[in-house]
């Protein structure tokens, strides 16, 4: 009887393990030992790195999986391990998107691809002077989510701009309506549905369309004035009654960090805002290309500075940011978001909010 490589590996309980790590669109590969192995078109770096056994068990709280990699805390260290990087992602700034692991194993000059063996996410790390631990777990970070129905209350229990079955479906990027052109010359456009109604201004908004080789354009429109719109560059060879996609001013402030003191940066692009940005998020790259986000603690408008729950890499003077705005839950909030708010409010505004013990007022709803 024959073994392939893989089964005479198992049963000698000398593998090699391999360990990609994921963060948007940021990987990395590492392979246990003192070689780098070749899988396809992908290097797995040799790498001081090990893991625990893995377990599948009924009980959740012990299908943990432990994965130690090398990792100095020195500053001050001459030369790093190639698992720095992936350390770092923990240090000194705590992540705010999900890190995905993934586990293989193979054997050195082994034909067949690796064997998966463990998928799951990166949820604890622990460091010392030259080690890092993380604490892998195989069900989702974000747990499991219970009794999310809709609630009676008499504010909105709908998750902002969310499509999903608690969402409200607020469009973040402005409403869309496709839109027949009646001309088109330069920069200015024309066409009866431009008179509206529209949901917001189209002001801010944008056109996109598709030329003849399916290539998406977009302009931003800078001026709107009854069937006319002027948008910021001329469109070349667009024949006048062309279809485009209009879309309204969206819910999305942008603005460049004038100053940054703590954890309270001002940008003059933030003053003024339509909506406080106070609950909002916070958006902006990282040198490494990362896209970062935190929470918005405090904003004032007058002043356009905003306080942030945490810091991070990457935040100084001169970085673009961009912030989008939360909602109070309200039935204004909800009014000055839509011009149809009974459609999409999920809150019950008539509900009893007195007290009939302390304010003897009636319970009766009649």
């Amino acid at each position: 009887m024959a073994f392939d490589s893989g089964a005479v590996t198992a049963w000698l309980g000398n593998p090699v393990h391999l360990f990609i790590f994921r963060r948007q669109h940021v990987t990395y590969r590492f392979a246990s030992g003192t070689r780098d192995v070749v899988v396809g078109e992908h290097t797995y770096v040799a790498a001081q790195i090990d893991r625990d056994a893995i377990r599948q068990t009924a009980e959740r709280a012990k299908d943990l999986l432990k994965i130690r990699l090398a990792y100095l805390t020195d500053p001050a260290a001459g030369e790093y391990p190639v698992t720095q990087d992936v350390g770092d992602w923990w240090r000194p700034h705590i992540p705010n998107d999900p890190i995905t692991v993934t586990c293989l194993a193979t054997e050195y000059g082994a034909v067949d691809p690796p064997r998966l063996e463990w998928t799951g996410w990166a949820v604890q790390p622990v460091y010392t002077d030259t080690q890092l631990e993380l604490s892998c777990d195989p069900n989702p970070p974000h747990g499991n989510n219970q009794n999310q129905g809709p609630k009676w209350q008499r504010a909105c229990w709908k998750t902002v701009y969310s499509t999903g079955i608690r969402g409200c479906n607020l469009p973040e990027h402005g409403y869309a309506s496709a839109v027949a052109l009646g001309g088109a010359s330069g920069t200015t456009l024309t066409a009866a549905a431009f008179t509206g109604p529209h949901k917001r201004t189209l002001v801010g908004g944008r056109v996109t369309w598709l030329d003849g080789d399916e290539v998406l354009h977009e302009r931003s429109i800078t001026a709107h004035s009854g069937t006319t719109v002027t948008i910021d560059a001329a469109i070349d060879d667009m024949p006048a009654d062309a279809e485009v996609t209009l879309y309204t001013k969206g819910f999305w402030v942008h603005g460049e960090i004038d100053e940054l003191d703590g954890l309270v940066l001002t940008a003059s692009g933030f003053i003024g805002t339509e909506f406080s940005l106070l609950g909002g998020t916070l958006y902006w790259l990282r040198p490494d290309g990362l896209r970062e986000e935190r929470p918005i603690m405090g904003h004032n408008n007058a002043t356009g500075a905003v306080t942030l729950l945490w810091g991070g890499e990457g935040l100084e003077e001169g970085v673009a940011v961009s912030a989008l705005p939360n909602c109070p839950n309200t039935w204004a909030a909800c009014a000055a978001r839509r011009p149809d708010p009974e459609l999409h409010y999920g809150g019950a505004i008539y509900k009893p909010v007195k007290d009939p013990i302390t304010e003897g007022v009636s319970m009766s709803w009649g």
